[in-house]
């Protein structure tokens, strides 16, 4: 088998093409020229000897062949970065490092609660924490870029390379000035509302569609923002209500309050994911800290 010229970098390229659905899209996320990407891949494939994409005008598609390499490069990439990151930490005089993903939605004393718990296990271990959206915990878990993310269990959250484990439901609530005492599903009917941009909250608006069908309601959505934080201040503001977990409470501005919806009670699952792929022995006592606090 002759030599190969293929690098990580040929790796991270082929693998934000195929997670962009196209050489444009990698190349905004990547912030590279794009036909840097576009070489970079077709280097990739000559040496290899066959096609990863298959692209014309109007169709962008994975080859069966494209599919499998794919799969490999995730793994390789995955387990090179994770090797680097427990090196890098070694040398600090850490012993162990993770890194954790988290939802605005999954905020909750459970993860206090769990991070204690390994922590007296495991009290020279650093966990970093970064809070993302439930799509982008998916990419990273599969990139290596996060060990463990604690993301909203929905059924479209779903992947053969990801493993999740339930760790607790939460009743869902309507975010409300703190002057309010009570509200009702009539109160809804009449309301303006500000929601999580469908983009970057697409599970969790998922799953209040339902709830808004059980519930006989089409709430009236007068904004949209990426982050919670500018919802929360539109609430402030009078713009409007929004809908988040019970279990957040403690997170929210103290000019806010959550509140249950009589005769209404759709619920939010919190789930526990990680690599089937990359799993260590501190990774699983981490999970145990988590599930034995259920």
């Amino acid at each position: 088998m002759k030599p190969t010229s293929i690098g990580l970098r040929h790796l991270r390229y082929t693998i934000a093409v195929a997670d962009a659905g196209g050489f444009r899209a990698a190349a905004d996320v990547l912030n590279i020229a794009q036909p840097a990407v576009s070489k970079t891949v077709q280097d990739t494939e000559k040496d290899l000897g066959f096609a990863i994409f298959n692209r014309t005008a109007n169709v962008f598609e994975i080859t069966e062949a494209g599919h499998v390499f794919l799969e490999d490069a995730r793994l390789t990439l995955s387990s090179f970065e994770r090797t680097i990151r427990a090196s890098r930490q070694n040398g600090l005089g850490t012993r162990g490092h993770i890194i954790v993903g988290y939802s605005a939605l999954a905020t909750s004393s459970q993860i206090s609660a769990g991070l204690d718990s390994f922590h007296k296990m495991h009290p020279g271990c650093q966990v970093e924490m970064h809070v993302m959206s439930t799509d982008a915990m998916m990419r990273s878990l599969k990139a290596g870029a996060i060990d463990i993310g604690f993301l909203l269990s929905h059924e479209t959250v779903k992947d053969l390379e990801i493993d999740q484990d339930p760790i607790w439901t939460t009743q869902i609530g309507v975010v409300v000035p703190r002057n309010v005492e009570h509200i009702t599903l009539d109160t809804l009917r009449n309301s303006d509302f500000v929601m999580g941009v469908r983009e970057n909250w697409r599970s969790f608006r998922a799953l209040l569609d339902a709830a808004f069908v059980t519930g006989n309601l089409n709430p009236r959505i007068t904004g949209e923002a990426w982050d919670v934080q500018v919802i929360f201040q539109r609430v402030a503001d009078g713009r409007g209500l929004t809908f988040y977990p019970i279990s957040a409470a403690d997170s929210l501005p103290a000019s806010l309050r959550v509140l249950s919806v009589p005769d209404w009670t759709p619920q939010l699952t919190i789930a526990m994911a990680w690599s089937k792929v990359v799993d260590t022995k501190l990774l699983q006592t981490f999970r145990e800290s988590f599930l034995k606090n259920r």
